[in-house]
């Protein structure tokens, strides 16, 4: 049997994962577990020693029994669960007609050349500009928050698509049509697991950009859901209560961001994720 070495058949599995950025052993764990402890606990000092203003940036011990208190006695557990299914449901309303629009682009050249002087002007125009008309195409209902929510999601999908499936070696897609290879399996099997690593560098993005999304409908319009949470309190000068949403909602962020690695290693096993979760 042939020996691989770093510079040959690969790198080592130690390289690799320091490369993906993933927390593999213990004393990386532990640093990956102490670094946002530390980031707390200067906060909390910052805020008890008048370093912060503690009514600005209370301390996250009250902000803890705050989250606490809004989740007993309040709506907050109801609030994070409306933010997370808007937040999923368009999350899904924008990926996967992205992904799919973004493969045509890249593999029909004339599909590419009809789509991208309008997938250009749209996803140049801010979002919340289009809020407008989206109202007016749609009505004042959950479904034009789900649309302006999927916006981020669809386009940053078809921007990575189509550029993934553009980098991918063209020898694959001519074997393919050298056996008549259907439509249906040149999208599902030649196509989509040669860019699935890039689907997933994409899909971290939309995740963030999702829930940026989400957050910003529940303020203007929502009166449900973290946004509405964060914005509320903000008005009635409620500052303790508006951190406490921001901290709920960047706590569903990372829970989501993180999931993706697992999704990642059963849907593409022989990569290596590229994230810092």
């Amino acid at each position: 049997m042939r020996n691989e070495s770093p510079t040959r058949g690969g790198v080592s599995s130690a390289r690799r994962r320091v490369w993906s950025g993933r927390p593999g052993s213990p004393r990386e764990r532990a640093v990956a577990f102490a670094s946002p402890m530390l980031l707390l606990l200067f906060w909390e000092i910052a805020a008890r020693t008048d370093l912060l203003d503690a009514r600005i940036l209370p301390p996250p011990t009250v902000v803890a029994h705050t989250i606490y208190d809004m989740t007993v006695h309040g709506r907050l557990l109801a609030d994070t669960g409306s933010t997370i299914l808007r937040f999923l449901i368009g999350l899904v309303v924008g990926v996967v007609p992205g992904v799919f629009v973004g493969l045509s682009m890249g593999l029909f050249r004339w599909v590419r050349i009809v789509l991208t002087p309008i997938a250009a002007s749209f996803y140049n125009v801010p979002r919340i500009a289009l809020f407008p008309l989206v109202l007016i195409l749609v009505g004042l209902n959950e479904s034009s928050n789900i649309l302006m929510i999927a916006l981020g999601p669809f386009f940053t999908m078809l921007i990575t698509a189509m550029g993934a499936v553009m980098n991918v070696d063209p020898i694959y897609r001519e074997v393919a049509r050298n056996f008549n290879t259907p439509p249906r399996h040149l999208y599902f099997m030649v196509t989509l697991p040669a860019i699935g690593p890039a689907l997933m560098d994409g899909l971290r993005i939309s995740v963030g950009l999702g829930l940026l999304g989400t957050i910003a409908v529940e303020f203007l319009v929502g009166d449900t859901g973290l946004g509405h949470v964060i914005w509320n309190s903000w008005t009635v000068l409620s500052l303790t209560q508006s951190m406490a949403g921001l901290v709920v909602a960047a706590l569903v962020g990372y829970a989501f961001y993180t999931s993706l690695a697992i999704l990642e290693r059963l849907l593409l096993p022989w990569h290596q994720p590229a994230n810092f979760a």
